[in-house]
């Protein structure tokens, strides 16, 4: 390859690159007033706590709910647990899906049929990573509550995200490249 086409192949990547990040940037407008405007949506969040609290009783856990809260009682002590707007999942679904429609030049068809399935993954697993952090609480104390959701639970949300969209990006790098 040519000194000239290699300039050229790495003037197109960072093309490529600057448009990606700006559409992202874009697409986090939206995020972000959400965050600002203190925006919670409680259907999702009573949604979230009736699943929960359904599985939880399957399993023959002493649990009531009411509304976005998960209350239970263990050796006396009432523990209320509050399914909060950012307990949905929500920043998760939309960073998958800002990710996946801030790439140029990928057909929007193969977006959203990725899309079809990869948010509704994401949705369960979050609720996998609430009823989890719940039943390590439940069992070996509340004072565990904190650390499972912080540092196993919210990073590694943040990396299935990744990684799913990175999975996707390499199934379509050939789509995106034809462009």
């Amino acid at each position: 390859m040519s000194k000239r086409s290699r300039r050229l192949l790495t003037k197109n990547k960072l093309k490529f690159v600057l448009s990606f990040l700006l559409r992202f940037n874009l697409l986090a407008i939206p995020l972000y007033l959400v965050i600002y405007s203190n925006f919670s949506f409680q259907p999702l969040q009573t949604l979230i706590a009736q699943i929960i609290t359904g599985l939880l009783k399957a399993q023959n856990y002493n649990i009531i709910q009411n509304n976005d809260m998960i209350i239970t009682n263990i050796n006396d002590i009432t523990y209320n647990i509050e399914v909060s707007w950012d307990s949905t999942g929500w920043k998760s679904l939309y960073a998958l899906f800002a990710l996946v429609m801030a790439v140029p030049a990928s057909n929007i068809k193969s977006k959203l049929r990725f899309l079809s399935v990869g948010l509704p993954a994401i949705f369960m697993l979050n609720l996998i990573r609430v009823l989890t952090t719940i039943l390590i609480a439940i069992n070996y104390g509340f004072q565990y509550f904190d650390v499972v959701h912080t540092l196993l639970w919210r990073e590694g949300l943040i990396i299935a995200v990744v990684l799913l969209w990175y999975f996707w990006l390499a199934r379509e790098k050939h789509n995106i490249r034809q462009k």
